[in-house]
């Protein structure tokens, strides 16, 4: 059966879209001619991939499934599934309650590729849409071993701590570049507007300007005349770091120092361990071998000097070193982290250690974004007063130099 989206009109002339599948086009539009609706238009959810294939058939450019949708069917799925729902009903009720036209898009084509008979895990292999490795390899375990109920609910909560996880750290930023931006909209306000003006009122006395005074008004009148090729090179300069962080000397050097800066040092490092460990709990709690649990758990980290080390890590617990050590070896996992694995290797619970670490690093990085807040904001208040003050006092010295001259 396929997926097909169509638009019909109904009795009372109004117009209804939706999502419905069948064999053929042809059958599809009698079931809708027997719900007393008129086709309108239909088309192949399989037939648009297929137009857009030079866009979607591509990973990279492939619609990504947000963190928080996948939680939420993640969850929808095993609700349904711990109850006794059939996989391919569960999916087709879950994709009719989904709200946004791109769930409900990806989950009509999971469940008319496991109406054909594919698994679950070969159906998001096959999908057109971007969704982590964890998560496939997570489901293939699950199916695997029969227990696909078990596994989703640790999926669910592992992706819905992830969310929770992303958004802190989001809204722990949020207020820090809002300072930055309206600080830089009100310098660029005054510098344009209010500085040319009141220094404009000295010129016309044909009074000699401050050094300062003249200097504040020679960058004034340079940013009037320049401010296009200044928001190019602006421009440019953010689009030139995006392309450079696409090389992976570049990104490897960048993700580098950012691993050696005090303060932002350890909020990295423990957001990049946190989802390690939890991605690796997961897997290893689901039946995943402790090779292919590193090797995919390598994708997940976003800082490339510990992926590598990941990656390296594979090599050398195939040839059976013990995890703990090769952690020891690599040189930034946290030394609690090594405690906890060490731990489980010895009890054979190294799951449950993981994921015991994965909570501690997210409570860590809870508090690490607080610290790296609270030392941004009152730098930032310093570095903003500074230039204000000095704005003010390139505008205040002419008056003063004018008074002791009156005087």
């Amino acid at each position: 059966m396929a997926a097909f989206e169509y638009k019909a009109m109904t009795q009372t002339g109004q117009m209804k879209k939706g999502l419905m599948e069948g064999d053929s086009e042809r059958q599809v539009r009698q079931m809708l001619r027997e719900q007393n609706l008129t086709p309108v238009e239909l088309k192949s959810i399989e037939q648009k991939k297929n137009a857009s294939k030079n866009v979607a058939a591509q990973s990279f450019f492939a619609p990504k499934i947000q963190t928080a949708d996948l939680a939420l069917a993640t969850r929808q799925l095993f609700t349904l599934l711990d109850a006794g729902t059939p996989l391919t009903q569960a999916l087709q009720s879950i994709s009719q309650q989904a709200e946004s036209k791109l769930m409900r898009r990806f989950l009509a084509n999971l469940h008319t590729r496991v109406s054909e008979g594919y698994s679950l895990a070969h159906a998001l292999e096959k999908s057109n849409y971007r969704v982590g490795q964890d998560f496939i390899a997570t489901i293939r375990a699950g199916e695997e071993s029969g227990h696909l109920d078990k596994v989703l609910s640790r999926l669910a909560d592992a992706i819905e701590q992830r969310d929770q996880l992303n958004k802190k750290m989001k809204t722990a930023l949020i207020y820090p570049i809002l300072m930055v931006v309206v600080a830089v909209i009100i310098v660029f306000f005054l510098m344009v507007y209010v500085v040319p003006k009141v220094v404009g009122v000295f010129d016309n006395m044909n009074q000699t300007l401050p050094p300062l005074t003249q200097g504040l008004l020679t960058v004034s009148e340079f940013i009037q005349a320049q401010w296009g090729w200044i928001l190019i090179a602006v421009i440019a300069a953010f689009v030139g770091f995006k392309l450079m962080m696409r090389q992976p000397a570049w990104r490897y050097r960048v993700h580098q120092l950012m691993m050696r800066t005090p303060g932002v040092k350890r909020f990295v490092i423990y957001s990049a361990t946190a989802r390690w460990s939890r991605t690796v709990g997961v897997l290893l709690s689901s039946g995943v071998t402790a090779t292919d649990a590193l090797k995919i758990s390598a994708e997940v980290m976003s800082l490339d000097p510990m992926k590598q080390a990941v990656e390296k890590m594979v090599a050398q617990v195939r040839e059976g070193k013990r995890i703990s050590v090769t952690m020891q070896q690599a040189g930034f996992f946290p030394p609690l982290l090594l405690n906890l694995v060490q731990t489980g290797e010895s009890g054979g619970e190294l799951d449950n250690m993981m994921l015991k670490g994965a909570v501690h690093y997210e409570q860590a990085v809870e508090n690490a974004a607080g610290t790296l807040v609270s030392i941004l904001e009152p730098m930032l208040i310093i570095v903003m007063g500074g230039v204000v003050l000095t704005i003010v006092l390139a505008i205040m010295m002419p008056i003063f130099e004018m008074n002791q001259m009156v005087g």
